[in-house]
């Protein structure tokens, strides 16, 4: 008898709060309802500081968002399949261009394909194509000592692209994600938690207008309704206000742009090395074409 009556004492525990909670969900779903339907629902304006504030916290949202996808997809491999499979079919026609007739289209195909699956940035998958064309035209020959020069430049390139992308995503791309996870998510969550209790302020309002009997509970309801309003506007104000105030977007973009800035260098540094060497080269070329 004991154990049957703590047993639905404890029932009675667990589900007294699933019920409040189903109770107030239904409140809310019936005033969105009545809200939508009618025309005559009094709706609680939210604080015009309030609106502005979430107005920036989206900005801000909606920038994290969009910078996390752009830089993904720009610096972070790997690269899609299909983009390596067309630059791929686009090297095989410059090789089959200018190799030596010995060398057959299928072969050539079939190689540039397994360098668009080994290949880790375009650059790499450049260098590595030029320099199995130089091969092809001989090292002695000026067109296949030029490409020899450039696929030895573009693999640093390539090296360096890869050091930008571990950069970028650690110093951006991943400071937004777990910026994402923590306060944003709060924040988000305690602004449906302002939407879900101004709906149950405006239950209760609506109750209280129609009330005939109970008015002094009714009035209670909308007083303690009131109350959650407040504390819920407060803790959404709380969140929100500590990500737009916060100095960590600017700080991730000041990353970001130093990155950037490596690498540019770094590639301005490689490529103005190859550029005069390149131009020696045609030099040379010109001058033997002419002599025939």
């Amino acid at each position: 008898m004991d154990s049957f009556t703590k047993f639905t004492q404890s029932v009675s525990s667990n589900w007294t709060p699933f019920a409040d909670k189903v109770g107030r969900s239904l409140t809310q779903y019936k005033q969105l309802a009545s809200e939508k339907l009618t025309s005559t629902a009094t709706i609680t304006p939210l604080p015009a500081d309030y609106l502005a504030l979430e107005r920036r916290f989206l900005a801000i949202h909606q920038t994290h968002q969009t910078l996390s996808r752009l830089t993904q997809k720009t610096y972070l491999p790997p690269y899609t399949p299909y983009d390596m499979q067309r630059l791929g079919q686009q090297i095989t026609t410059l090789t089959t261009k200018i190799s030596q007739p010995s060398t057959s289209a299928i072969q050539a195909e079939e190689a540039s394909k397994k360098e668009a699956q080994e290949a880790t940035t375009y650059e790499h998958l450049l260098g590595r194509a030029a320099l199995d064309v130089s091969e092809d035209v001989g090292l002695e020959e000026p067109l296949g000592a030029g490409l020899f020069k450039f696929a030895s430049i573009e693999e640093k390139v390539g090296d360096a692209r890869v050091v930008l992308g571990r950069a970028v995503d650690r110093g951006f791309v991943q400071p937004l994600e777990d910026m994402g996870k923590g306060g944003v998510a709060l924040a988000m969550a305690a602004r449906k938690q302002v939407a879900a209790a101004r709906l149950e302020l405006d239950a209760a309002k609506s109750t209280m207008v129609s009330a005939t009997k109970h008015v002094d509970e009714a009035r209670q309801q909308v007083e303690q309704a009131e109350d959650r309003f407040v504390t819920a506007i407060e803790e959404a104000t709380r969140l929100m206000e500590a990500l737009v105030a916060s100095p960590e977007t600017l700080r991730h973009l000041a990353e970001l742009v130093s990155a950037q800035l490596a690498f540019h260098r770094e590639c301005a540094a490689l490529l103005g090395d190859l550029a005069p060497e390149l131009d020696e080269i045609l030099t040379t070329q010109e001058a033997l074409y002419r002599a025939k």
